[in-house]
């Protein structure tokens, strides 16, 4: 009888993960969404709150072959895929599939005038199947019968590998300070692979070794086998999606520079980001 209601629950355990996104985060993430291999693109970005990823409805659904239509009276949004529709409310967790009324887990929202849907929920009703990348913070959605437009796909300027050495450096840089922090070393290295004075690439400038080594710990046997931590994955992933924290900041260190106070920009967290 033990043996049975450990199954179930392990059962229940399965099932509630394999569905939710990560752990939930009490703040917003930028995610990527890939349908069939080519990433989603977006004119606002793909966002993780919580638990659930929402995106603009227009790009998801057109990208998918449906249709999306607005009623502003009632701030109701309406879509069409084939015979499928479904109807959801801004603000609200009220939503109709087919006519059938469902209740959502969280209610979309508007932000910077674009409508957000939750990803999953509409993917799903539509037919998809939806998989979550927690190494990656990458929504993959699957559907062999759809063919992305071409103006919908967004080519992205960085693999997953880079995402992943990005965020091994935040791990051993940062410690368990804050995600501003974690943030503020993710740009120092992209704001270097951006500046002539140091190599091109995010690998180039974590290994750089030249007068002296720039990051210590990436030279360590042990680095080949860490895990990025969860907060050092976020981090990593808004920087590289464009949002900097730290502006042109080149260098950082646990204690002042005095030969360049007049370069520097934030301490954070006990750290003194220069330019």
């Amino acid at each position: 009888m033990k043996k049975i209601l450990c199954m179930v629950l392990v059962l229940m355990m399965m099932s509630t993960t394999s569905y939710c996104y990560g752990a939930g985060y009490d703040y917003d993430v930028e995610a990527s969404v890939r349908i069939n291999d080519s990433y989603l693109y977006s004119d606002t970005p793909h966002v993780l709150q919580g638990d659930t990823v929402f995106v603009v409805g227009r790009f998801l659904v057109e990208a998918l072959g449906g249709t999306i239509e607005w009623f502003g009276d009632t701030k109701t949004v309406r879509m069409t895929l084939d015979e499928k529709s479904i109807e959801i409310v801004i603000g609200s967790t009220d939503a109709r599939v087919d006519g059938v009324a469902v209740e959502l887990y969280k209610a979309p929202f508007i932000k910077d005038g674009r409508t957000m849907i939750p990803l999953r929920f509409v993917s799903e009703n539509f037919g998809c199947q939806v998989d979550w990348n927690q190494s990656t913070f990458t929504v993959d959605i699957v559907n062999s019968g759809v063919e992305i437009p071409e103006a919908y796909i967004y080519e992205r300027n960085y693999t997953d590998e880079d995402l992943y050495l990005l965020a091994k450096i935040v791990t051993v840089e940062s410690g368990d300070y804050s995600l501003d922090m974690a943030m503020a070393i993710a740009n120092t290295v992209l704001n270097r692979v951006k500046d002539e004075s140091f190599p091109d690439t995010i690998e180039g400038v974590i290994y750089q070794a030249n007068e002296h080594v720039q990051f210590p710990p990436a030279h360590k046997e042990s680095f080949k086998n860490l895990e990025p931590k969860p907060i050092s994955i976020a981090a990593a992933k808004k920087a590289l999606e464009g949002v900097n924290n730290i502006e042109g900041s080149l260098y950082f260190n646990n204690q002042p520079f005095v030969s360049k106070s007049d370069d520097l920009i934030r301490i954070i967290d006990g750290e003194y980001f220069y330019r």
